[in-house]
């Protein structure tokens, strides 16, 4: 199948609805999303709270490489609890200025 073909199956299921945003708990994991089979649940705060950790530590240790700031924020997402890692989303609700207009990024380093 070609991915102009699966992404267009795959809009045309995402249309379908039934997408919850959601907190998930589960003992010992901290779920993204989940599909029961007719609704989809995710859940935004670990993947913005990893994705919060990964820029905190470049901007704290800026000589680390990208491949031990993935792996440490990680880390550190895993050693979270549940309501550890909801806390420190609704930290980043409350901290996050918005921005209007995208952000340009001319490169990467």
């Amino acid at each position: 199948m070609k991915d102009a073909d699966l992404i267009a199956q795959v809009e045309a299921e995402f249309k379908r609805g039934g997408i919850r945003e959601q907190h998930l708990v589960a003992d010992g994991w901290h779920l993204d999303g989940l599909c029961d089979g007719q609704n989809i649940y995710v859940d935004p705060a670990p993947a913005i709270v990893e994705s919060l950790l990964h820029e905190v530590l470049h901007r704290r240790f800026p000589t680390w490489s990208e491949s031990h700031v993935t792996r440490t924020a990680f880390r550190l997402l895993q050693k979270m609890d549940g309501p550890t890692v909801r806390r420190w989303y609704r930290r980043y609700q409350r901290m996050a200025i918005k921005g209007k207009r995208p952000h340009k990024v001319d490169e990467f380093e």
